[in-house]
């Protein structure tokens, strides 16, 4: 008696398609990292904007520069503040762009929101404006004494960046 073992060709051909159905729903999220990669960037450039936010107030705090619109003294530069934090846009001094850097990459930039805000984020098309490509935070200057400025990561997933 000659009898064979192993698989028969149904079973083989449903082992192929349910890998095949793995790699198809499993491989493009291994393969495109860049949007995790993008997150954890401006997650770092909020956390830095917030450490030289909260040291520039503490150095009003010292200098009793608290009033709505002042400038702080750090070194020799002079950096404008609302309510002893850095302004998000200032034409003669330093502001929030002067105090961190984001060199290395050339699609992260900073935008001027207008006024009393400032966006840092990717300009995946390279027109000059973050909000269309939807990852960015936006840095809105305190409104009062004792209040942190809004550093919030917005519109921001995965998918977009």
């Amino acid at each position: 008696m000659n009898k064979q073992s192993g698989f028969t060709l149904i079973e083989l051909v449903a082992v192929i398609v349910l890998l095949g159905v793995l790699a198809v729903t499993a491989l493009p999220r291994f393969i495109d990292l860049r949007g995790d990669a993008r997150l954890g960037v401006l997650e770092s450039v909020a956390a830095s904007m917030r450490s030289a936010s909260v040291q520039v107030y503490a150095k009003a705090l010292m200098q009793d520069s608290l009033a709505s619109t002042d400038t702080v003294n750090d070194n020799g530069e002079l950096i404008d503040t609302r309510f002893g934090y850095p302004r998000a846009n200032s034409v003669g001094n330093e502001d929030i762009s002067n105090l961190i850097s984001i060199d290395g990459d050339d699609s992260l930039i900073f935008q001027d929101g207008g006024g009393a805000v400032r966006r840092v984020g990717y300009d995946a098309d390279d027109d000059g404006n973050v909000t269309d490509d939807n990852c960015y935070i936006i840095y809105n200057n305190s409104i009062a004494v004792g209040d942190l400025p809004e550093i919030d990561i917005l519109d921001a997933n995965v998918a977009d960046c």
